[in-house]
């Protein structure tokens, strides 16, 4: 699964999950299993729409970032001769 570049700096403070989704290039289903993958949980705010903080957003972002970069390889870094 490979995400967008995501400058931290200019992100909100609260994300809902469509809004994450969009963020993210994803679809709920998508955004669903990888939640469920690292422990990631929605949270409510105040107003009751459920979604993810920033901490969240950039942690979740984080692994989906290095998971998808670990997944594409090339020939530099299968053989150190190359």
């Amino acid at each position: 699964m490979s995400v967008p570049y995501i400058n931290y700096k200019q992100l909100e403070e609260f994300y809902t999950i469509k809004g994450t989704c969009e963020l993210f290039e994803m679809s709920k289903s998508e955004l669903k299993a990888a939640c469920e993958k690292y422990n990631v949980q929605p949270r409510q705010n105040e107003i009751g729409a459920y979604g993810f903080v920033k901490y969240d957003i950039c942690r979740l972002h984080n692994l989906l970032y290095h998971e998808g970069r670990n997944q594409t390889t090339n020939a530099w870094e299968d053989d150190p001769w190359a």
